[in-house]
């Protein structure tokens, strides 16, 4: 059964209407019929079921038939912070960490990022939010994750304290695992919020690995291999998920 994402607006009492794009995708690209059963998300956790009755490249509506709202986030929210990649980078690690659940997601601007700041306004925000719907709509999700505006390091370090648990994966960190300190919490102190900060190709300087540690952030080590900066991210995600039983 396909799912849709539905944008503000588009549920109008007991339809579902899809216009422009998803119209055009609807009724070209699938090739869907007038009493076809689709699936219709909001991004906010409520789903509905509907009927196609009315089928057309410029407006489909369907018949809504059933609804639920459904809380499918794990419960230990998981927000990932990932420096300013080269290229199409940024989009594949918001697309697969959408993929496995994550609550939050902020571009950070850090000393080694080679795209500009200046470069990464509206536009590529829009961009971003369009592919983490996508995911959503791939995955099963229900609910769509926050993607934040670019931050700067400094600014990005203040809210640190927001989250129960910050790691950041270091390769230059020899003694602390990342498994020795998602194995070291219990039931009792299992963290509600947890905050991954990722850096870009050229990693962090020394000086903002200092400032993170400073501002509550755990440096912690992902093994022997040296992980590419699209890597690193997605794999922190799955064992801390994995770790916590959300896997």
């Amino acid at each position: 059964m396909k799912r849709f994402y539905l944008s503000p607006g588009a549920v109008q009492g007991r339809r579902m209407v899809f216009l422009g794009k998803d119209a055009r995708y609807i009724c070209k690209v699938l090739r869907l019929r007038r009493g076809d059963v689709i699936i219709g998300f909001d991004g906010g956790g409520m789903e509905y079921t509907g009927t196609i009755a009315i089928l057309s490249p410029k407006r489909v509506e369907a018949v809504i038939t059933g609804s639920t709202h459904t809380n499918d986030s794990p419960s230990s929210r998981v927000a990932l912070a990932q420096a300013l990649l080269k290229g199409s980078g940024l989009d594949s690690v918001i697309r697969q960490a959408t993929e496995l659940g994550i609550s939050d997601f902020y571009p950070l601007a850090t000393r080694y990022c080679i795209p500009k700041v200046k470069k990464e306004g509206e536009k590529r925000l829009e961009r971003w939010r369009k592919i983490s719907v996508d995911a959503v709509r791939q995955s099963g999700r229900t609910a769509n994750p926050v993607i934040h505006p670019v931050r700067g390091w400094q600014g990005f370090l203040s809210m640190a304290g927001e989250f129960d648990l910050s790691l950041l994966p270091w390769e230059r960190e020899k003694k602390r695992s990342l498994k020795s300190v998602l194995t070291g919490l219990t039931d009792q102190k299992r963290p509600g919020r947890i905050l991954i900060a990722i850096g870009p190709e050229g990693g962090f300087t020394d000086m903002e690995v200092e400032e993170a540690v400073k501002a509550g952030f755990r440096t912690v080590s992902l093994g022997v291999r040296i992980l590419r900066a699209t890597t690193a991210g997605i794999a922190t995600i799955a064992c801390v998920q994995y770790e916590l039983g959300e896997g």
